[in-house]
């Protein structure tokens, strides 16, 4: 919609859909390292994570893509999946504190794909099905094409941006404490599941079935994450000292 832009004064034409992805990653190491600005030992870490987030975002999402269509197209997809491979992996080599560490990265990552989803606003990619509905946007209006499609990136990146305002609160609020990467799979799985159906036909059915490989995905880290909250809380509540008798 908005695929690019002249810098003023400069005549230097630039992409909106990169510059966004680029202005993601810096949003994701800033918020990071605000978060863990008392911890030292945490916040050098974030620009090694934020180094691996542009990887994910640009070559190793290409060949996610590649795997699961069978074909290559330039773009960015598999983001999410890939990039918490990449922490998971990092966390686990370097020894990193998992806690507060995984509570920051959790709101990180949101903040930083509020950026991403407009970044598909921004070149007109990642809409959803056609519609008549007052919800449609003509997507390629300049190019003649006057069909109307689901705005998603909108979408999600509102749904992105309520995530931050709640993972936000309950971290200002020390609840969860070192669970809440494992409430943002569980929220994250949700809604993008359901996003999924919306989807004009672009991502394949999982073995033939009525889920998308996606959904398959979203469906798996719900079942972690609730398996882990309730596992955790399970063992915080053992480990609350009861009451004795009172003293006579």
């Amino acid at each position: 919609m908005w695929p690019g832009f002249t810098i003023p004064g400069t005549g230097v034409t630039t992409s909106s859909y990169h510059l966004l992805h680029v202005i993601a990653w810096f949003a994701f190491y800033f918020t990071g390292s605000n978060l863990t600005r008392s911890r030292p030992d945490l916040r050098r870490h974030w620009f090694w994570l934020a180094v691996g987030f542009g990887l994910c975002d640009t070559v190793g999402a290409r060949y996610a893509f590649r795997l699961i269509h069978g074909r290559h197209e330039s773009g960015f997809f598999g983001t999410p999946m890939l990039f918490a491979a990449w922490t998971g992996a990092y966390v686990l080599i370097r020894k990193v504190r998992a806690y507060p560490f995984l509570d920051a990265w959790a709101i990180a990552f949101s903040v930083a794909h509020v950026f991403e989803k407009l970044s598909c606003l921004a070149a007109g990619c990642c809409f959803g099905r056609s519609t008549t509905g007052w919800y449609g946007l003509a997507v390629h209006a300049a190019e003649g094409d006057t069909r109307r499609w689901v705005a998603l990136p909108i979408l999600e990146a509102g749904l992105h941006l309520i995530t931050v305002l709640g993972l936000g609160w309950l971290y200002a609020r020390g609840y969860a404490k070192g669970r809440l990467v494992m409430v943002l799979g569980l929220g994250y799985g949700l809604w993008r599941s359901a996003v999924e159906m919306a989807r004009a036909g672009q991502s394949s059915a999982f073995l033939d079935g009525p889920l998308t490989l996606a959904q398959v995905a979203c469906v798996l880290a719900m079942a972690f994450s609730m398996t882990y909250l309730l596992i955790s809380g399970e063992a915080d509540r053992a480990d609350r000292p009861t009451s004795g008798p009172r003293p006579g």
